[in-house]
């Protein structure tokens, strides 16, 4: 056995020489809210012309798992610090900046503590936009967004407090 093998070995035994290297999944996550809040920068710059969709498309699509792990933290902690009125709000400039009937959002709304959304789980609001989970999808990075022009000032790094750690 060589020398540099004898330390390598020496070092893992004795708990140094490993190198911290951040999880690949927190990497993904971190990668993942970067494209969600540029999507929802560029939307907000012309808010009749909807979310961009660059997590989805391209050479390298966001990791569907990240990109909902994201959203669905998001929206989530949101609740925590914003009132039933600041959801409300959310959801009224999402319908009048895209003509989307107020109802058709409502059950997404649930997740951002909307005094309207039906009671429910999280499957049956899934299955009220189809069998397709990217429609939910959709609708969570819509709340996302109406949150960010309502509640945080137009600022899509308004969203970083809620990103998901490590």
């Amino acid at each position: 056995m060589g020398r540099n093998s004898q330390r390598r070995r020496s070092a893992r035994q004795q708990g140094r020489g490993t190198i911290d290297r951040p999880d690949v999944s927190e990497i993904s996550r971190a990668r993942t809210a970067k494209r969600l809040r540029a999507d929802i920068a560029e939307w907000l710059a012309d808010p009749s012309k909807g979310p961009g969709g660059s997590f989805i498309e391209g050479d390298n699509p966001s990791d569907p798992v990240a990109v909902w792990a994201v959203l669905m933290h998001w929206l989530v902690s949101a609740r925590e610090q914003i009132s039933a009125q600041d959801a409300n709000n959310a959801v009224d400039w999402v319908s009048d900046s895209l003509g989307i009937q107020k109802d058709d959002l409502l059950r997404a709304a649930g997740l951002i503590g909307h005094p309207d959304a039906p009671d429910g789980t999280l499957s049956e609001a899934m299955e009220h936009y189809g069998d397709d989970p990217l429609h939910f999808t959709l609708y969570m990075l819509l709340l996302s967004g109406g949150l960010v022009a309502t509640v945080g000032g137009g600022e899509p790094d308004w969203l970083r407090q809620f990103d998901l750690t490590g």
